[in-house]
């Protein structure tokens, strides 16, 4: 009987070893073609070039996954991420301030694109109509997730005359889009950190009207809040600082 136990406790540990060892062969093929198609060509990336790259035989690479776009697709499936967005997207909605929710904007951006832009990037430029299809399904529906931008900004007052609401739309789907970032920190070498505060200040001078300068106290009368002089100062002051005597 002891022997069954043991015997049915190997098999199962020996079952799950099995499914840990394919998980981590399967997220090795995914890392090498990550690297490979977001650098590359898609149509001359080969099966062969990824598994050299993975460490693994080419026919290990075809029974996990079948084709290539079955691999592009499962990259794109565990490489579309982002960290701690809600927190700011309710932030965003909530602030009564223009400036501080774009760039909330700006920082909720820049958590999309650090780690995806190089696979809207890819997907772009893929030339596979299936993938193309992704990303443009996927692009629409960023063009629906800004909109509440757009029409919180409205209720401020503050937006520029010379934009239309669709204009508004539109200026901040494409500014917080991936080519900026692609174009600034891949091509051009700027940090993650600089990339973000420079978007918030674009959409912010694109977007809003300047605020209006606060208006001076008039002459010879005293700012709001100011402190009245007592009359044993300017008594003082008169006198030349020496106290009176009796």
């Amino acid at each position: 009987m002891t022997g069954i136990v043991k015997s049915g406790s190997k098999r199962r540990y020996n079952t799950a070893l099995r499914r840990e060892l394919a998980h981590l062969t399967r997220q090795r093929i995914i890392d090498a073609a990550r690297r490979l198609l977001v650098k590359g060509t898609y149509s001359h990336v080969t099966i062969d070039d990824i598994a050299n790259e993975a460490g693994v035989a080419y026919q290990t690479v075809y029974s996990v996954f079948g084709t290539k776009l079955r691999l592009a697709q499962a990259m794109l499936e565990s490489g579309f991420h982002t960290e701690r967005t809600d927190d700011l997207i309710s932030h965003a909605h909530e602030s009564s301030d223009p400036e501080v929710a774009l760039r909330i904007g700006a920082q909720i951006t820049r958590r999309f694109n650090e780690p995806c832009a190089d696979l809207f990037r890819f997907m772009r430029e893929s030339g596979d109509p299936n993938l193309l299809q992704r990303y443009q399904e996927m692009a629409t529906t960023r063009l629906s997730e800004v909109a509440f931008m757009a029409a919180k900004l409205e209720q401020t007052g503050r937006l520029r005359r010379s934009l239309t609401t669709s204009e508004i739309h539109d200026v901040i789907w494409g500014m917080s889009g991936p080519d900026w970032y692609i174009q600034l920190v891949f091509e051009r070498g700027w940090t993650p950190d600089r990339y973000e505060a420079w978007l918030g200040d674009a959409l912010i001078n694109l977007l809003l009207q300047p605020k209006a300068p606060e208006p001076m106290p008039e002459q010879g009368k005293p700012s709001p809040g100011a402190r009245t002089p007592s009359r044993a100062r300017v008594s003082r002051e008169r006198t030349g600082g020496a106290p009176r005597t009796a």
